[in-house]
């Protein structure tokens, strides 16, 4: 069994389009499943640096 981590430069909205894409295409080399899917989204700056 192989585990496979990758980072996607895409918007978080497409998420489960991505998911589903990379789904299919792993099948063709036996049975495949997306165990995680995260959506980073940018965090905007804080006046005084730290977070609450």
């Amino acid at each position: 069994m192989l585990t496979i981590t990758v980072q996607v430069s895409a918007p978080p909205d497409t998420a489960q389009a991505v998911k589903e894409a990379l789904a299919d295409w792993l099948e063709r080399y036996g049975d495949a499943r997306v165990v995680s899917v995260k959506a980073e989204t940018p965090e905007q700056m804080r006046i005084g640096g730290a977070k609450p």
